[in-house]
């Protein structure tokens, strides 16, 4: 019975790890720029918090550099 009780343990700790997404690179919010601009105002109001607020961060302001720098040359 003890037995069976750790395995069921172990089960639900691997299971756990599995379930550990990673975070969406700045690659991906560069092409997806509105998904990160909702994940930075989320960001900002504490209900998501990791490597994807940087990533998303990132890439929204590279983008909003490159619109300055369009808009500035006029191309």
């Amino acid at each position: 019975m003890k037995k069976m009780g750790v395995t069921a343990l172990v089960a639900l700790m691997a299971l756990g790890a599995c379930s550990k997404a990673e975070p969406r690179s700045t690659e991906y919010f560069a092409a997806h720029l509105d998904e990160a601009r909702q994940i930075v105002q989320s960001c900002r109001d504490g209900a998501t918090r990791g490597e994807e607020c940087t990533n998303a961060d990132y890439a929204v302001q590279e983008a909003d550099a490159k619109e300055r720098l369009r808009k500035f040359f006029k191309k």
